[in-house]
């Protein structure tokens, strides 16, 4: 594969709210990179591949006004172009983004009028528009920061059920009262 991508390592663990943002990215990383092999999805934080083919596979979509999907939009571009992506455990990039509630808030609200873009544009190109996760994703993501032995699992299990409430608020701002169409 010419697409690799690696973990990201929250390394502000005194803040609860980043490592909560960093304990959903990792989850995020499990559920759709099961096989290193056939990896779905990277955050564009950390993955690596040639300039050239990053511009042949057009790049991130520049109608993303914020950091929200871009992403997530331009790997399943990748794959549906018939190219694969490698998950390397050993390219790991440490992440320092410092959040209050607020910018917590904000960055996970962002994220869901993001994914009404994703989901938008993938209808364009006459894939399924929407594609809602099964409710054991949601549940598996809840008990997660548990399965990860975090010692303050249950504050970042209530911090990743108001991240999805933030997306689904963002995700219907930005279907009902959106500008950036």
């Amino acid at each position: 594969p010419a697409l690799v991508g690696g973990p990201v390592a929250n390394v502000l663990h005194d803040d609860v709210y980043a490592t909560a943002s960093q304990n959903l990215v990792s989850y995020l990383y499990e559920y759709y990179n099961r096989d290193p092999r056939q990896a779905t999805f990277f955050t564009s934080n950390n993955f690596a591949l040639s300039r050239i083919l990053f511009l042949e596979n057009g790049g991130f979509d520049t109608r993303y006004r914020r950091a929200a999907a871009e992403d997530r939009e331009f790997c399943e571009r990748w794959i549906n172009s018939g190219k694969q992506m490698a998950y390397s455990a050993d390219a790991v990039i440490e992440h320092a983004h410092h959040l209050t509630f607020t910018k917590y808030w904000r960055q996970h609200f962002h994220y869901g009028r993001g994914a009404f873009r994703f989901h938008q544009l993938r209808a364009t190109r006459g894939q399924q528009p929407l594609r809602v996760e099964p409710m054991s994703f949601y549940w598996n993501l809840l008990a997660y920061p548990y399965k990860c032995g975090l010692a303050s699992a249950g504050e970042i299990t209530i911090l990743l059920w108001i991240s999805q409430a933030a997306n689904a608020l963002g995700f219907f701002w930005e279907k009902y009262n959106g500008k950036e169409r």
